[in-house]
């Protein structure tokens, strides 16, 4: 896939169907580094999907070449529940998903949709973003650290057996 023929759009509601494709490759591929999980529900994820695009607060840019969607990023905001003062406003980003279809990676196309997100932070008035990366996705994790992001904390879980 050759960079400069590739162009990033916002995703409409008529999109859904065909980006849901990224979004279920993305989540069969986080089953690899999700452990407590072993499955997750195509309608649920076009649901999700649907009301990301629908939602003010959401944004949801599609990498395509030609007609075919070959990446994705969800992008939200949120606000700060008041326990903790920011330097930053009052406003939170978050990179809820990002997925790039193999033959689209490692050609700068992530940093693309990435700076598209950062894009529409800054005009929403967010500056601190967050994203969460699963226990031993290491693309994801260089990924985020080549775009800035430093570690802020660690997500532990525990599955308890009844008694």
């Amino acid at each position: 896939m050759d960079k400069a023929k590739h162009t990033i759009r916002e995703a409409q509601v008529g999109d859904v169907l065909a980006a849901s494709q990224c979004f279920e490759a993305l989540y069969t591929q986080s089953l690899e580094y999700n452990k407590p999980f072993h499955a997750y529900d195509p309608d649920r994820l076009r649901e999700m999907l649907e009301a990301r695009v629908r939602t003010k607060n959401s944004v949801v840019y599609l990498l395509e070449c030609g007609s075919v969607i070959s990446g994705i990023i969800v992008a939200n905001i949120s606000r700060f529940d008041g326990r903790y003062v920011s330097d930053y406003g009052n406003l939170f980003g978050r990179i809820s998903e990002i997925y790039l279809a193999p033959e689209a990676r490692n050609q700068g196309l992530a940093q693309a949709l990435h700076e598209k997100a950062e894009e529409w932070f800054l005009k929403s008035g967010v500056r601190y973003i967050e994203a969460d990366i699963l226990t031993g996705n290491i693309p994801s994790e260089r990924f985020f650290s080549s775009v800035g992001y430093s570690n802020l904390s660690r997500t532990v879980y525990k599955i308890i057996d009844e008694k």
